[in-house]
């Protein structure tokens, strides 16, 4: 008999929700969501990322990370121009001031990490890694 408290992608989506919370509690101290640093992180670390990229590397919807970039430049940590190719394609890349909150967030997230993982083994986490990941494969029909 099929019992949810068993189902795998039930648990873990549960944990995730809570894990994102408690990173988005670490965050609201600096006026910022978890969304919006996971954000500014993929700008950072990705030269000439456009809206789409984001929304990939993000896993969400265009038109959600249209309102996240609004947001972030608003708050002048991001800026938006356009590319020599197409004009209607956006490249993002963050201000000074956004830099600045980026490298001043990050060991808030290296914590949290650090935090998380403790007492869990490497090789569990990459066991934890793998599985998640096969799972996502098995579910994906071609």
């Amino acid at each position: 008999m099929f019992n949810l408290d068993d189902c795998l992608a039930f648990i873990t989506n549960k944990r995730s929700k809570l894990l994102a919370e408690a990173l988005e509690n670490e965050f609201r101290p600096y006026q910022i969501t978890r969304s919006q640093w996971i954000a500014m992180f993929f700008i950072f670390n990705y030269d000439a990322l456009t809206q789409k990229e984001l929304a990939d590397k993000m896993g969400i919807k265009e038109p959600s990370v249209v309102r996240l970039i609004q947001k972030l430049e608003l708050s002048g940590l991001l800026h938006r121009s356009e590319t020599l190719e197409d004009k209607r394609i956006k490249q993002l890349q963050l201000s000074s001031k956004g830099v600045n909150v980026y490298h001043e967030l990050l060991p808030i997230a290296e914590n949290f990490k650090k935090h998380t993982v403790q007492g869990i083994s490497e090789e569990d986490l990459q066991t934890f890694k793998h599985v998640l990941e096969t799972m996502t494969k098995n579910t994906i029909k071609e």
